[in-house]
């Protein structure tokens, strides 16, 4: 059954009730079991994400969850800063960056990439998810929603936002700024503005392809997909100040969530949009050989030279 039309209105709601809800339980939560700050973040977390898993369900279209994995992390990064010693109302320099560029990734993320659910609804679902859908019976399309288009973003960004999340939870007992620091406000911040520019590259070849199809220009010359090079370079830079601040050195396990932010990239979102551009636009192929599918790289050789002069999209 192919997914229905969703009005601003209930896209609204989700968000608003897995947020209130989470919200109201946090303290109760948070102080009722044996769980740390981390793991009650996760569990508070995974409520938010089956109440919008409800609402996409409900409205028959996963696309209800679409930029929630970029909400999810300001409500956590208060969530962890309210816990902290000093409270919500001290900052000291390292957690102040750590907020600043959470904040500036997800406010650029709303502004590039805005979403028809605040404003006007939805009326179709993400390609990806119409793909699954058509090969999947409905029981079975459902449970794999949830999760792996509903959960596995959740858990994914949960992870590599808990170096992060323990830098907001040092609070007064945070060590001094040291020179990590600035490699790590460097990185995430290079990656934000990867990010930037490769979504502003790709607009203006939508405006101005001229019926031309794909190629590679500017930093889509060097990589397939730089957009999201630059998404799993922010999250290292996060995991930069888990080492900056010795948390990273205390639990290990924090510095998983980076590197699996790229695995799942690279294995995953990368195959899927080449996929895709492969069957859809002409040239790819070349691109295909020549071009980088993640790190920024220079094009390989007799390759590099006979690519087409057009950027391939990506968000389609």
């Amino acid at each position: 059954m192919a997914s229905t039309i969703v009005s601003a209105t209930t896209c609204r709601a989700a968000y608003a009730v897995a947020l209130i809800s989470i919200t109201a339980v946090a303290p109760t939560l948070a102080s009722a079991t044996s769980l740390g700050p981390l793991s009650t973040g996760l569990a508070l977390d995974a409520i938010a994400t089956a109440i919008v898993y409800a609402f996409s369900f409900a409205s028959n279209n996963s696309s209800v969850y679409d930029p929630f994995w970029c909400v999810l992390p300001l409500w956590l990064g208060i969530f962890f800063k309210s816990l902290a010693p000093g409270g919500v109302w001290f900052y000291e320099p390292r957690e102040t960056l750590v907020l600043v560029l959470l904040w500036a990734w997800a406010v650029r993320f709303f502004v590039a990439i805005p979403w028809d659910g605040w404003t006007v609804g939805l009326e179709r679902e993400d390609w990806r998810y119409a793909d699954f859908r058509a090969k999947l019976p409905s029981p079975a399309y459902w449970a794999f929603s949830f999760s792996s288009l509903h959960l596995t973003p959740t858990l994914l960004v949960w992870a590599a936002l808990a170096p992060a999340s323990r830098v907001l939870l040092q609070g007064t007992a945070a060590p001094p700024l040291n020179t990590l620091d600035a490699a790590a406000a460097l990185l995430a911040g290079g990656g934000i503005l990867l990010e930037a520019v490769a979504d502003a590259q790709l607009s203006r070849f939508r405006r101005d392809r001229g019926g031309r199809d794909s190629c590679a220009v500017g930093l889509w010359r060097w990589s397939r997909h730089p957009n999201y090079c630059g998404e799993c370079t922010f999250w290292s830079g996060l995991l930069g100040f888990g080492f900056s601040s010795g948390a990273a050195q205390a639990e290990p396990l924090l510095a998983v969530g980076a590197p699996l932010m790229w695995l799942f990239f690279r294995a995953a979102s990368v195959p899927l949009m080449d996929g895709r551009s492969q069957k859809r636009r002409r040239g790819y192929d070349v691109i295909m050989r020549a071009v980088s599918p993640l790190l920024l790289w220079p094009p390989r050789g007799e390759l590099a030279r006979s690519m087409p002069t057009l950027v391939q999209g990506h968000a389609d």
